[in-house]
């Protein structure tokens, strides 16, 4: 008797949300607010270039796991609130993101429940194949992330600098989910994916139900695990293929009356790239490095498209010291185009990207963008965190355009992308951004980020009313 009792004395707390072994209850509960002083161009109509707003985000899932398949669903609320109604310049286009919802939305106040994931994934150990899953539905996907290695800070590098460069759920506050399959074999060395689907609407509009059915996206990749090939690195080949045909018309370096509609000439553009990720513990701290790369090819309307883009990484963490500093420097470059009219089109295309990751304050994109910065992390505390980046950034190349946006969000209308002549010039400019991060619980952590740009020669001939833009958000999170 006294042994059972210390038997069931020593089990661990059933989880949050464990209903039994079979089903659990998965949720979140997000809020951010955010105040913007951007940018302004002048003179220009609805200019107001300062402004705040909140935002609420709700989900709420249930998983049912068996032996031969697992069944998850969920919906989302999502709020925007307080959006200006006078923050889209004519001319100048968005003031900020709250200009951006507001413009998707048509309101200053805009709400929506939808479902955000509903999905079947079989697994086929039983039939002899262990290791092989396919999911169909509607589910959330991140590009390299196609496994995880169990080693926290070689997972966090894959999160922050090699996942959803490309193709991304987490895009803003409304996100965006996929509706294909998704096939997945996995093995200790090695994992293959291949996932055929549809993205949905999302990002800035809250009408995230809907699928963009104009929009076909195919993704393979085979990743060799951390430790397979090198010691502490990890290695991956992948291919996306983006076809688009919606009811917009395209956005590049061409004047705008010669630049197609989708629905007459479809953009079908090729991606092929790699990376390679290393990470290695040591005795007085840590090192990382990472390289990055992708090469484009195919059809860009009329035009044969061709491009590129590469990263760079490299990392000291000294874990012996007080806050644990952690040193990174970053260097990105992808093309850009040279000649309108060449009948080529050579600017880097970023196909369905993270929202923030790569560009916590995003007036700008990684299309036709040199990107080099330098990053200080510390950890006062083992809940918190402090990262500060300073960024230098300017455009490839002076005869194409600056470039902005974070991907298709919507079936028609917007392409996704915008871009504004550069006047020969390439300085984009400088930014330097703060983020502070406390992990109260396992469920809930908050967070508080201040960015500032320095307008550079290219941001000052577009927005020559106010040339320096200040961002500030506080959030919270709660998982469960």
């Amino acid at each position: 008797m006294l042994q059972i009792s210390s038997a069931l004395g020593a089990e661990e707390p059933k989880s949050l949300g464990q209903i039994n072994p079979s089903l659990r209850i998965a949720g979140e509960f997000y809020g951010s607010y955010e105040t913007w002083n951007y940018f302004r161009p002048s003179p220009a109509m609805n200019n107001n270039n300062s402004y705040d707003l909140w935002a609420l985000r709700a989900r709420l899932g249930a998983l049912l796991t068996t032996s031969y398949v697992d069944g998850y669903a969920q919906a989302q609320y999502v709020g925007l609130y307080g959006l200006p109604n006078d923050a889209v310049a004519s001319p100048g286009g968005p003031l900020g993101l709250g200009a951006a919802y507001f413009l998707a939305n048509q309101s200053t106040n805009a709400s929506n429940i939808f479902l955000k994931q509903a999905y079947l994934n079989f697994k086929f150990n039983s039939l002899g194949l262990p290791g092989t899953f396919l999911k169909i539905g509607r589910f959330e996907f991140m590009d390299g992330m196609e496994y995880r290695s169990g080693n926290d800070k070689f997972d966090g590098l894959k999160r922050t600098r090699v996942a959803q460069r490309l193709v991304a759920s987490n895009i803003v506050h409304v996100g965006r989910s996929f509706d294909g399959f998704n096939a997945v074999y996995d093995r200790p060395a090695f994992n293959i994916t291949a996932s055929g689907m549809r993205p949905t609407q999302g990002g800035f509009t809250v009408q995230g139900q809907d699928e963009i059915s104009d929009i076909n996206l195919f993704y393979g990749a085979l990743t060799s695990k951390k430790d397979t090939l090198l010691p502490g690195t990890e290695g991956r080949l992948f291919y996306i293929n983006y076809d688009d045909k919606r009811n917009t018309q395209v956005v590049d370096n061409r004047p705008a009356a010669d630049r197609p509609r989708l629905d007459s000439q479809n953009l079908n553009i090729h991606t092929i790239g790699a990376h390679l990720l290393t990470f290695h513990q040591l005795n007085s701290g840590s090192v990382d490095a990472l390289l990055w790369g992708a090469y484009q090819f195919g059809d860009w309307t009329s035009q044969d498209h061709q491009a590129w883009a590469i990263a760079a990484e490299a990392g000291y963490q000294w874990t012996n010291l007080d806050f644990k500093p952690w040193l990174r420097a970053h260097y990105f470059l992808s093309s850009g185009d040279d000649d309108a009219s060449d009948g080529k089109h050579k600017t880097f295309f970023s196909v369905l990207p993270n929202g923030r990751g790569y560009a916590k304050f995003p007036f700008y994109n990684l299309m036709n963008m040199q990107d080099a910065f330098i990053q200080m992390t510390v950890s006062p505390t083992p809940q918190t965190r402090v990262t500060i980046d300073l960024h230098h950034l300017s455009l490839n190349n002076s005869a194409d355009l600056f470039y902005g946006g974070l991907g298709p969000t919507s079936s028609s209308g917007a392409f996704g992308y915008s871009g504004k002549p550069s006047s020969g010039k390439s300085d984009v400019g400088q930014l330097v951004d703060i983020s502070f991060t406390h992990t109260l619980t396992k469920e809930l952590s908050w967070r508080f980020y201040y960015g500032h740009a320095f307008g550079g020669s290219v941001t000052r001939n577009i927005h020559n009313g106010k040339k320096d833009a200040d961002m500030v958000y506080v959030d919270f999170n709660f998982i469960f």
